[in-house]
C-alpha cells in the first residue's frame, strides 16, 4: 500500500514538476504556427531546433557551455573562499566587524554590470575580468549569509564550549561553524545560481567565447534562433545546477 502511494506521488511530483515547461512549449509551438507573433521577435521552434542542430555539428554549443562553466567554477570558488573566510572573521570578531561596516554598506549596493568596465580597465578583456565578475557577485551572497549564520549561533552553545574548556579553534570548528553551515549553504546556492547570470553579463560585454558572447553575436547578426538557443541553454545551466545543489542539500542535511 505505502509503495503505491508512494508511486502516486512521484508521478503527481513530475507531472507538476513538468507542466508548466509543457504548456510554456505548446503556447509558443501555437503561437508561432497562427502567426500570434512575429517570426522576427519569436522564432518558431522548428527555427530554433535547426539552430541547435547547426551548433551542435560545428560543436560550438558544447564549446560556448565549456568555456562559462570553466569561468562560473573559478569565479564562484574564489568569490566563496574570501566571503566565507571574511564572513567567519566578521561575525567572531567584533574589531573585524567594526572595520567592514562602511565598506559593506557603501560598496554591497553597487551592482556587478556597474564594475565590469572597471574590471576591463583593470584586467584586459580576458579571461581574469570575467573570472572576477562572478567572484565579486558570488563573495557577497556568502559574505552576507556566512555573517548572518555566524551571528545567529546560539550564545549558550559556545559558552558552554568555554566551560567545557574548549580552545577558541576547537569552538569554531565544532559548534560556530556546524550550527551556521544552513546559512553558509544558503550563500552558496544563491552564489552559484547567481554567477551563471554575471558571466553571461560579462561574456555579452567583453568575450569571444560563452554562451552570453553567442547571443550577444546573433543579436548582432539577426539569428533568433541561434539567441534563443542561448537562452534556453542559460535556463538549461540554471535547471541542472539548482537540482544538483538541492540535491546535495538533502544529503548534507538528512540528519535535521
Amino acid at each position: 500500500m505505502l509503495s503505491a502511494n508512494a508511486s502516486k506521488n512521484r508521478i503527481l511530483d513530475l507531472l507538476t514538476f513538468s507542466f508548466f515547461p509543457i504548456a510554456l512549449i505548446l503556447l509558443w509551438f501555437l503561437s508561432t504556427k497562427f502567426g500570434w507573433v512575429k517570426a522576427s521577435i519569436i522564432p518558431a521552434p522548428k527555427t530554433v531546433k535547426e539552430s541547435l542542430s547547426y551548433l551542435l555539428e560545428k560543436n560550438i554549443f558544447v564549446e560556448d557551455a565549456l568555456c562559462s562553466l570553466s569561468r562560473i567554477l573559478k569565479g564562484f570558488a574564489l568569490g566563496a573562499s574570501v566571503g566565507i573566510v571574511l564572513g567567519v572573521l566578521v561575525g567572531m570578531l567584533p574589531v573585524v566587524d567594526n572595520l567592514t561596516k562602511v565598506f559593506i554598506a557603501l560598496f554591497r549596493p553597487v551592482p556587478i554590470i556597474a564594475l565590469i568596465p572597471l574590471f576591463i580597465l583593470w584586467l584586459g578583456i580576458g579571461e581574469e575580468s570575467k573570472v572576477m565578475v562572478i567572484a565579486l557577485g558570488t563573495f557577497w551572497a556568502l559574505l552576507i549569509n556566512t555573517i548572518d549564520g555566524i551571528k545567529g549561533v546560539d550564545k549558550k552553545l559556545i559558552e558552554l564550549g568555554i566551560n567545557l574548556g574548549k580552545s577558541k579553534k576547537e569552538i569554531v570548528k565544532s559548534i560556530v561553524f556546524p550550527a551556521a553551515f544552513p546559512s553558509i549553504y544558503t550563500g552558496i546556492r544563491i552564489g552559484i545560481t547567481s554567477s551563471i547570470g554575471f558571466v553571461i553579463t560579462a561574456e555579452m560585454i567583453a568575450a569571444s567565447a560563452g554562451v552570453g558572447y553567442r547571443i550577444m553575436y546573433a543579436r548582432n547578426m539577426a539569428m533568433p534562433g541561434i539567441l534563443f538557443v542561448g537562452i534556453i541553454e542559460i535556463g538549461l545551466f540554471g535547471l541542472v545546477v539548482d537540482l544538483l545543489v538541492l540535491k546535495l542539500q538533502k544529503y548534507l542535511f538528512r540528519y535535521r
